[in-house]
């Protein structure tokens, strides 16, 4: 890190609304440090052009009182809630900070709100949510007599706007999305004919589709159950907002079925690691996972970030549960990828292969007083892995 720099680039002014939101929502989740972390950058940043002087990284040691593992632990919790989005060109490090969502968005996105929930408690969070709540103002009876823009002006030439200069605007968190590509004809056959026009299907909507599909392992007669529920013409804007909302509840609702049963070594046949879904392997792997929300969320941040076949993703998943009981960060899981992509495992064959490797049971020694002590067997590549988990390089 000694030749490690970065600078920072804005996205707006904090409001007190947004330091608001910044406390009581996302604090919750990120934690203090990650809280400070991000106010602290954004005040490195001149209110004049939205970005900082380069500085060396280790002044963030040193101004934070935070050791190195920390840091980088606090910086991606910042980048996988959509508050951080980081930039690397060779030493040089470029955050560029988000603007956090409203509260409205913040409530409505299918993994922030419902993570909120089961961290503070149901009694904690309608607590959060009155408090940036607002009773509705009726309209009854009020017609809208607005002028629209040419009714008041009278517009003869207008000269288009040119500038090679960047135009300074607000850039919100983006909440917790996957990239990933998704063939919206396959789901428009079963689709209600009201809901079969492309325009309402835009590409935020399509990506939006594809995360929720891949993260809870919906079928597409799922996805068509929310989105025929979400979408409503009257209030056809919020219909990115109902997704979230209807699919949380949706799984919410049926998360109570019998869920896949895995078992890779027992198959005749051998499966195909990119059929396994996220909910799948946690299922099998990690049936006792606290933040099973969390690691939905930083799973589709991991695969928003790197472009590899989804089986070599699911074996990183899978590596890492078989090591703790919590899926590991952001960092961690791409540590993982890494090594992986170094050992030369860049296939979905080549992935299983490994992560099935014969175990090699562990020796232990024979004591005169006490039997023989009998050790589970573990692939050879357990240890390696553990010591990279742990290690906070």
């Amino acid at each position: 890190m000694k030749n490690e720099s970065f600078w920072v680039i804005g996205s707006g002014t904090l409001s007190l609304d947004d330091s608001s939101t910044l406390a009581l929502l996302y604090q919750p989740l990120i934690g203090s440090d990650s809280h400070g972390l991000y106010l602290f950058l954004s005040s490195l940043v001149n209110a004049k052009n939205y970005q900082s002087e380069l500085y060396n990284k280790g002044f963030l040691l040193d101004a934070l009182n935070i050791k190195e593992k920390p840091l980088n632990d606090a910086l991606g919790k910042l980048e996988a809630v959509g508050l951080l989005t980081t930039y690397q060109k060779t030493s040089v490090y470029m955050y560029r900070l988000s603007m956090p969502l409203t509260p409205k968005q913040f409530f409505l996105d299918g993994i922030l709100g419902s993570f909120l929930k089961s961290e503070i408690g149901e009694t904690n969070f309608n607590l959060l949510f009155e408090r940036f709540s607002t009773p509705e103002i009726h309209r009854e009876g009020y017609e809208n007599i607005t002028k629209s823009f040419d009714q008041v002006y009278q517009v003869k030439t207008l000269d288009s706007v040119e500038t090679s200069m960047h135009i300074i605007g607000r850039k919100n968190g983006s909440g917790v999305i996957i990239n990933q590509d998704f063939k919206l004809d396959t789901l428009f056959e079963i689709l209600p004919v009201r809901l079969q026009r492309k325009r309402i299907f835009t590409k935020k909507i399509q990506t939006q589709i594809a995360s929720i599909m891949y993260v809870y392992g919906f079928t597409l007669d799922d996805m068509k159950q929310i989105l025929t529920e979400a979408y409503d013409e009257e209030h056809s804007a919020l219909f990115y907002e109902r997704i979230n909302l209807f699919a949380s509840k949706y799984h919410e609702k049926h998360n109570g079925k019998e869920t896949l049963d895995i078992d890779l070594k027992g198959d005749t046949e051998r499966p195909k690691l990119s059929e396994f879904s996220p909910q799948d392997l946690i299922s099998h792997y990690a049936p006792k996972m606290t933040n099973s929300a969390f690691a939905l969320q930083t799973i589709r941040q991991f695969v928003e970030r790197n472009a590899v076949d989804v089986g070599i993703i699911n074996a990183v998943i899978i590596i890492c549960l078989r090591i703790k009981p919590d899926l590991p960060n952001l960092n961690y899981l791409e540590k993982v990828l890494n090594t992986l992509i170094q050992k030369g495992v860049t296939t979905e064959a080549e992935a299983y292969d490994y992560i099935m490797k014969d175990p090699e049971p562990k020796q232990t020694k024979k004591s005169y007083y006490t039997k023989e002590k009998r050790v589970a067997a573990v692939p050879e590549w357990m240890d390696e892995f553990k010591t990279l988990l742990e290690s906070g390089d």
